[in-house]
């Protein structure tokens, strides 16, 4: 059963066939059942547009047919016509009321429609008729979530594992529910028990890192934190920017030139910020990237480093770049490697104009508040304490109130008291510089959480920091300081309830009364450092290459690999490089519907009003280099969507436009040199300027359609090139075999596997299951684990490469690499590492093992795979050196993938 997000941040399950569907009613007439019959198999395969109509032609006929009328909803349902999915799943119910499965889908409409009341009535009549129907009581305690009635959610989860023991979404949402409680030690049970059945669900992971960091159990908690990167909910908001760069490790700082690139919000830039001083320890040299707001604030703090604007970062001369968020997971690996010094240092001028605002409202206590954080409603609503609250606070007029709250509502200062000032000159959330040098004057700082109390806390300024019930995983549990932040005391709403706030800042308002503390405001200032004066930074580069189809955040490790070759080869030649990530290519708007629609007037112009920076950056760069890699097969909208850029690139805008690192089979696996899309990719292709085709079977086909191509090779081999020492040169494990998964492997592959596994554990061979990814880890990885997982748990290794090097690294000490993955067998083959590999979704690995000159490792995924797969692999045990590929091999393969920049030279 699918899943999707909901507007709660938990997961709800999708609508779903029912099994009565599968069974024709005899009320129709013979060809109403065949129709029936064939619009529910398209409707099983996703090809809802066939479906469609079929469900209607039996409508015409049996217009009281219960089960079409459902299943149509549910088309519209998928097809985002909720409107009428409600209308006819309620005609479905009214004609046959006793059919729980009606009410669930009817529940899945509503809730999508943001009806959360109506969804939990369809949920609770679906119930009531099916007392054990789990995925009812799931979706009821989303439901439940989203109208803030937790604790009957977390009954419903509690009920909904009560029939399904092993249902990872109740487990997850009731983790969550524990988590937002305050009781992490619950959560984390949830979590691990969740984690045991799918263990490659980065969702999960990523709550679970919560759990562990607010438990301090710092090493395990960042590690998992490394899964953001392939969560939905996380990508949504801080989508992967290509740096053409690779990552780097804990082990490859010393000596480097780095780029930390800045993510998520303001607070957390400024909390991983204080990383900083530990990598630039041992780096050779570091460009910071931040937030705008940030530069200046940043380079006078930290004057060793090269200060950056958000995605102003050039990588020319930089060797690899590390997320700020993964810092911790280096610098911050126990309680003990937590200073809580400050490390930010406010504009000196700015702080006397500061002081002498603050001394005109006399010799009063002055008190910086904030009372509303968060970005996202749930969190927003959670996080804020409404204004009556204060007023306790307000009565003491022993204390001046400086408003820092940034983009302050109108009602909201007219409920803040006579001693509580707002200053017109200050703009909490653009001007960050003026904020600080204010802040660096109070006495104090009493705040929700939000950006707010970090930049005290970097500043050393004293902060108060106001907690709702289970807290953010930065805050650790039951802790009234903080590791982060010496200045930094924590006041926690310990029950939950909102009126419950009414209790804390009453503590808070006590605690107030009896605060002796020198006032800020009348020391003088003795920060020297002065504002450093901070220039743009402009290319000198003449030349301008727009890089599309940039897959170095994308799938996995070999994926990035390829695209950071191309990176870097561009930049040798002198060009800037404008990448346009695959996440951006596989969703454009506007396309063309048909061939014919390549050359509509009609159809650019509404193309280029829907993807304006786009065409802006086409029309900017001097040549459009398009990566091929993966994607150009078929006519699906992704590899329409590249021939299309390729095709207005050349005649509408009249750039050089080059197709490289590709294999490409217009008809996927139909070798035939007709058909529609044969000509279609022949027509775009033929007017390209330079085509560089990966293997011989492609290089032969496109040939074949009078298309000039020259043969390369894959790009890979030349980042494996860079990164030197993969091998290790001394053996501390027993020696392992690694697995990886494929696209065209199903459920199936589990049971001879796990057979292949349980052998070679009898000959003493470990297994690790290698997966990872830069981001958006491949969904066919996160499938070929779960099923790894139901089968054979406990007998293998899941081995997650957080970098291209541990990827490599994995592979390079490998006794043996079984996969079905391309760019697995590349690494493997320049690696020295025998291996098997299956069959793709396009004949591009005959082409690959033709151009090793090694047939033989090509295992065919059929009735006789364990067999083949048992002599293959002992075989390559038993006498290694006679499965590897020479070394004048792999020079000359490093030759062809230098092949595909060759028109760089003309």
């Amino acid at each position: 059963m699918a899943k999707k997000k909901d507007k709660s941040g938990a997961s709800r399950s999708h609508t779903s066939l029912s099994k009565r569907s599968e069974a024709v009613p005899s009320l129709l007439s013979a060809a109403a059942k065949s129709k029936f019959q064939q619009a529910l198999a398209h409707h099983k395969n996703g090809q809802w547009h066939l479906a469609a109509p079929l469900y209607e032609q039996v409508l015409t006929e049996f217009p009281q047919h219960a089960d079409s009328l459902h299943l149509l909803g549910l088309v519209a349902q998928a097809l985002q016509n909720t409107e009428q999915a409600c209308t006819l799943i309620a005609k479905a119910i009214k004609l046959n009321p006793k059919v729980a499965q009606y009410h669930f889908n009817y529940g899945v409409v509503l809730q999508g429609m943001g009806n959360d009341v109506g969804a939990i009535d369809a949920y609770r009549h679906a119930i009531r008729l099916k007392p054990d129907y789990y995925q009812a009581y799931e979706n009821l305690g989303v439901a439940l979530q989203d109208t803030v009635n937790d604790d009957a959610a977390l009954k419903a989860y509690q009920q909904a594992l009560a029939y399904q023991p092993k249902s990872v979404l109740a487990l997850k949402n009731l983790g969550t529910l524990y988590f937002k409680s305050g009781h992490t030690t619950l959560s984390l049970q949830c979590f691990d028990e969740a984690l045991c059945i799918a263990p490659a669900d980065a969702e999960l992971r990523l709550k679970r890192s919560g759990s562990l960091l607010r438990s301090g159990r710092w090493k395990e908690g960042w590690q998992e934190y490394r899964w953001r990167f392939s969560a939905s909910s996380f990508l949504e908001s801080n989508p992967p920017r290509s740096r053409g760069l690779p990552h780097t490790e804990h082990l490859h700082i010393a000596g480097r030139r780095l780029l930390i690139s800045c993510e998520q919000g303001l607070g957390d830039e400024i909390m991983f910020a204080s990383c900083f001083d530990d990598v630039m320890a041992l780096a050779e040299h570091c460009v910071l990237e931040c937030d705008p707001r940030l530069v200046s604030l940043f380079t006078r703090s930290f004057p060793s480093a090269e200060v950056v604007p958000k995605s102003h970062a050039n990588p020319v001369g930089l060797d690899s770049f590390i997320p700020a968020g993964d810092l911790p997971m280096h610098f911050r690996r126990g309680d003990e490697d937590f200073s809580g010094r400050a490390y930010l240092h406010a504009d000196t001028s700015k702080q006397s104009f500061w002081q002498t605002k603050l001394q005109a409202l006399g010799k009063t206590l002055k008190v910086g508040i904030c009372w509303r954080g968060g970005t996202e409603v749930r969190a927003m609503k959670e996080r804020s304490i409404a204004l009556k609250y204060w007023q306790t606070l307000f009565a003491n007029t022993d204390v001046s109130y400086i408003n820092l709250q940034y983009r302050c509502e109108a009602d909201e200062l007219a409920q803040l008291g006579e001693n509580v000032h707002s200053f017109a000159d200050l703009d909490a959330f653009n001007d960050i510089e003026n904020l600080a040098a204010l802040m660096a004057n109070l006495d104090l700082v009493i705040s929700v959480d939000n950006t707010t109390v970090h930049l005290a806390g970097a500043l050393g300024v004293p902060v108060w920091i106001l907690l709702p019930r289970g807290a953010e995983r930065r805050w650790t549990d039951d802790s009234e300081s903080s590791l982060w932040y010496s200045s930094a005391q924590l006041f926690r709403n310990s029950s939950g309830v909102n009126d419950s706030w009414a209790d804390v800042m009453a503590a808070v308002a006590e605690r107030l009364t009896k605060l002796k503390i020198k006032k800020r405001s009348e020391l003088v200032i003795s920060n020297t450092a002065e504002a450093q004066e901070v220039t743009a930074v402009t290319s000198v580069t003449a030349k301008t290459s727009l890089f599309l189809n940039d897959t170095s955040d994308w799938y996995h490790w070999g994926c990035s690999g390829t695209s950071l070759s191309i990176h870097r080869a561009l930049r040798a030649k002198g060009y800037d490089v404008n990448a346009v990530p695959i996440a951006w290519t596989q969703n454009l708007l506007g396309l063309p519907k048909s061939p014919e629609g390549f050359d509509s007037d009609e159809v650019y112009a509404d193309f280029c009003a829907q993807n304006t920076a786009l065409i802006e950056s086409i029309a900017a760069a001097d040549i459009v280099l398009i990566n091929g890699e993966g994607t150009l097969h078929g006519g699906g909208i992704v590899p329409v969507g590249l021939l299309y850029l390729a095709f207005i690139a050349k005649n509408r805008l009249a750039k050089s436009v080059q197709i490289i690192n590709h294999s490409c089979y217009p008809q996927d696996a139909d070798m035939t040199s007709d058909g529609p899309l044969n000509q279609l990719y022949k027509r775009v292709y033929q007017q390209l300027d330079y085509i560089a085709v990966r293997e011989p079977v492609s290089l032969r086909l496109l040939q074949s359609l009078d298309i000039k191509c020259v043969q390369s090779f894959d790009c890979l081999p030349l980042f494996i090139n860079t990164l030197p020492a993969l091998r290790s040169a001394v053996v501390t494990d027993k020696p392992y075999i690694v697995l990886t998964g494929s696209v065209v492997w199903g459920q199936a592959i589990a049971a001879p596997l796990t057979q292949f596994l349980r052998e070679q554990h009898a000959k003493g061979y470990k297994v690790k299951l290698l997966i990872g990814a830069s981001a958006f880890l491949a969904a066919d990885d996160v499938a070929f684990v779960q099923w790894m997982q139901t089968a054979a748990a406990g007998q293998f290794e899941l081995y997650v490469a957080d970098t291209e090097r541990e990827w490599l690294e994995c592979i390079a000490n490998a006794v043996l690499l079984v996969s079905g993955r391309f760019h697995h067998s590349i690494a493997a083959a320049c690696l020295e590492t025998p291996f098997i590999v299956t069959a793709s979704n396009t004949p591009k690995v005959a082409g690959l093992l033709e151009l090793l000159d090694m047939p033989d490792a090509l295992l065919q995924a059929d009735q006789y795979f364990y067999e083949h797969l048992n002599v293959m692999a002992e075989q390559r045990l038993r006498d290694p050196l006679a499965f590897l590929v020479s070394a004048e091999r792999r020079q000359a393969l490093l030759n062809l993938a230098k092949a595909n920049f060759s028109f760089l030279d003309t």
